[in-house]
């Protein structure tokens, strides 16, 4: 449905998502080639809307850890083998507090599979977080199984 100036409307562009399917990568796609003019309020007014709508349903306020969604997450990982630790979510995004790597090795693996190698020390990497496009995998080269974890709170869902 067209908005007030026949153009149309944030609505018009993201048509059948729903809140959780929207990302803001689609919203900022949405606005790249809107001017800032008198024309286009309708079309602002949405997008901040919209943008209110999904900051308010994915986090806690001021970005702060969701305090319900506080986890620890363990992985048992055979000798030679490894695990990565990826949020489900293609916006959620945990925030770790803790790392035990039980002997593995971690290093951060993005969504493309290319992956670095950190310090085997879990204090030199605390706190960071994790996304569906960046993980954490760990490897294990210890000799024997091992059962690294970590302890998160979610800040975006």
């Amino acid at each position: 449905m067209p908005g007030h100036y026949g153009k149309p409307t944030i609505y018009d562009l993201l048509a059948k998502l729903s809140v959780s399917e929207t990302t803001i990568t689609q919203l900022n796609a949405a606005t790249k080639n809107t001017a800032i003019d008198p024309t286009n309020v309708d079309f602002w007014a949405g997008i901040i809307t919209v943008s209110r709508a999904i900051d308010e349903s994915r986090t806690y306020g001021h970005g702060l850890p969701i305090p319900e969604t506080g986890t620890i997450h363990t992985e048992t990982i055979a000798n030679g083998e490894n695990a990565t630790i990826t949020p489900t979510g293609p916006s959620e995004v945990w925030y770790v507090q803790n790392l035990d790597l039980d002997g593995c090795q971690a290093a951060f693996k993005n969504d493309d599979g290319a992956s670095v190698i950190t310090v085997a020390s879990a204090n030199s990497m605390l706190p960071f977080y994790l996304s569906a496009q960046m993980g954490l995998m760990l490897v294990n080269g210890s000799g024997s199984e091992q059962t690294p974890s970590i302890t998160y709170f979610k800040v975006s869902l």
